[in-house]
């Protein structure tokens, strides 16, 4: 999902809270966008690349920019 379409998902009230991960292929995080039905749908480019962020803080701005006031990260240990 695109920034385009997150932030109308956001407006329509179908998408409710951003997970932040570490990125699997990248030193970095993504984010997952977590619909009301608890699908998960990954943040991406308008070319349906993943989006990494090289900090936590990055992320966190980006989700809130999208509109989204829930905000969970997740680490992996």
């Amino acid at each position: 999902m695109d920034h385009d379409q997150a932030t109308d998902a956001v407006s329509a009230g179908t998408l409710i809270e951003a997970v932040l991960t570490p990125a699997d292929d990248a030193n970095g995080w993504i984010m997952l966008l977590v619909r009301s039905d608890g699908e998960q749908l990954l943040f991406t480019d308008s070319g349906g690349t993943e989006k990494v962020y090289h900090d936590l803080d990055q992320a966190t701005v980006a989700a809130r920019e999208l509109g989204l006031t829930q905000i969970r990260v997740e680490e992996r240990f």
